[in-house]
Parts: structure tokens; C-alpha cells; sequence
């Protein structure tokens, strides 16, 4: 089975013929069930992947998996299957591969029970496996996964900063190259438009509108994998690191044109002394 966010407005939103999510296969029959949220790219190609619906390999016995548009899939299984055919299977609709694949689990159980709850242990517990919800967790799960890898390049983008921020406390400079500032600021932005425009990290799942009794199931689920909070720190961390890169910026720009002054100085020098040179020979 392949349906997309277009066919089924339902589950999320599409623009241009370019569908937000994607899923694949068929949700297992077992009622303990395991998902496995991962970040393969920067992005996937999910139009292609509609349009090569009939060349795509069979998709059964592979569990339900929803492949989203901003690089991250989510995978519904049995506990004892994994979804690394599917990874394999994507390859070629995967734009900016991941280096590092960043990977959240989480268990789930169809309890059959009349209300969706979240486990002592954090096992989400789901009155059926309704489309919506699933669609639901998958959603949350995919957030939560690029922000566990936004929140890693983040605490690895301070770690670069810290030696020049070491520079100019203690010496009032800095030694960082125009080419290294440059780096860290389209980082900075890429990271934040990532989250911020293309994830929507801290926004409601456009499911929900079109099933409002999921509202108090999605409340549990972004409180469990803490989805605002998080992003609002990354935010604020965004706005630290672009900050730093602005002054970075200056810093540089300010040495360029001290030595463009510099130049010009030495230049009008040197046309002095040849002036004097030329009267004195005369």
C-alpha cells in the first residue's frame, strides 16, 4: 500500500504535488508493535517517491512506515522485524543523506481499550490502530528524532565557538578565518529554518483537525518526547549562536578594513617618496 498526505488531507497537508509524508505497507497484525523513527537526509524526495509507486519493491511483511518530506521515517513493526530494507529502499529518493543516523524508539500497544494513554514506562497505548492515530505518533515521533539531531549540532556548534570566544577573551581577537565564520553562520541559519519552517517542531498536527478527539492523545504524546520546550530552547540557543556569529562577522569585516586602510596608507606613502624621489633628481 502506498498512500500520501495528498490522497488523504486527513493526515497532514501537501503543496504543489509535493506530499508532507508518505506511508508505506501495512500495519502488522501482532498488538505489541515497536516504532522506529530515524533521520536519513535533509530531505526526501516524496513526489518521486509517488510517482515510482509502481516500480517500488513489496512492501509487506516490512510493517507501516511513514516517510516524511523533511528527511525523517518512521517505521511501525513487530518487535522482532527491522526496518532496514525500507532505509535501503529509499536510497534513492534521499537528498543530503545523513552522515550519522539519528534514531528514537518507542513501544507500542493496541490495547483496545476505550481511551489512548501513555505508559508508566513510556508506552504508548492506543485504543486502536486507526489511521489517525498512528498517523499522530508517527508525526510526534518524526519531530522528536530531528530535534534529538538539531539539539546534537547545536551542543557541537558551541563546542567550535568555545575556542573563539577563549581568543577573544583573553587576547581582545580573534584568529578565525572569513571562510570558518562564514560556515558557522549558514550552520546556524540551516539548522533554524530546518526546525523552524520545515518541521514545525512546536506547531499542531494538521490530523488533528479533522479529529479533535485525538486532541488529549497528541497533549500526552508531545508532553512525554517534550516538544515545545524543546524546540523553545533550541530557539534560544539559535538566536545565542547567531548572535556570536554576527559579532564573529564584524570582528573579520572590521580586520578587512583596517588593512584595506592600511593599504591605502602605504600606497599614498609610497607615492610621496616617489614625488620626493623625482624632485630630488631633478
Amino acid at each position: 500500500m502506498i498512500a500520501t498526505a495528498v490522497d488523504n488531507p486527513a493526515s497532514s497537508s501537501g503543496y504543489l504535488g509535493h506530499p508532507d509524508f508518505v506511508m508505506l505497507g501495512a500495519l502488522p497484525t501482532s498488538g505489541r508493535l515497536v516504532a522506529s523513527a530515524r533521520v536519513l537526509a535533509g530531505r526526501i524526495d516524496t513526489r518521486a517517491l509517488v510517482e515510482d509507486n509502481r516500480r517500488l519493491p513489496p512492501w509487506a511483511g516490512q510493517g507501516l512506515s511513514f516517510v516524511f518530506r523533511y528527511g525523517a521515517v518512521v517505521s511501525i513493526t513487530a518487535p522482532d522485524e527491522t526496518p532496514g530494507r525500507i532505509d535501503d529502499a529509499l536510497g534513492r529518493y534521499l537528498r543530503d543523506p545523513a552522515g550519522t543516523i539519528e534514531v528514537e524508539t518507542a513501544e507500542i500497544s493496541l490495547t483496545r481499550h476505550s481511551t489512548d494513554r501513555i505508559g508508566e514506562e513510556g508506552q504508548i497505548l492506543l485504543a486502536d490502530g486507526d489511521e489517525a492515530r498512528l498517523t499522530l505518533v508517527a508525526i510526534v515521533l518524526a519531530r522528536s528524532v530531528v530535534l534529538s539531531r538539531d539539539e546534537i549540532a547545536v551542543s557541537q556548534a558551541f563546542d567550535r565557538i568555545a575556542p573563539l570566544v577563549s581568543d577573544l577573551r583573553e587576547t581582545g581577537r580573534t584568529r578565525a578565518p572569513v571562510r570558518q565564520a562564514m560556515q558557522l553562520v549558514g550552520e546556524v541559519l540551516a539548522a533554524r529554518h530546518r526546525v523552524m519552517a520545515k518541521v514545525q517542531a512546536d506547531e499542531r498536527p494538521d490530523v488533528l483537525w479533522d479529529n479533535p478527539e485525538l486532541d488529549r492523545l497528541y497533549a500526552r504524546l508531545e508532553a512525554e518526547h517534550e516538544l515545545d520546550d524543546r524546540a523553545e530552547v533550541l530557539e534560544r540557543k539559535f538566536v545565542a549562536l547567531g548572535d556570536f556569529a554576527e559579532v564573529l562577522l564584524n570582528i573579520i569585516q572590521d580586520k578587512r578594513a583596517f588593512r584595506l586602510e592600511l593599504a591605502i596608507i602605504a600606497l599614498i606613502a609610497f607615492e610621496i617618496v616617489l614625488a620626493l624621489l623625482n624632485m630630488h633628481w631633478r
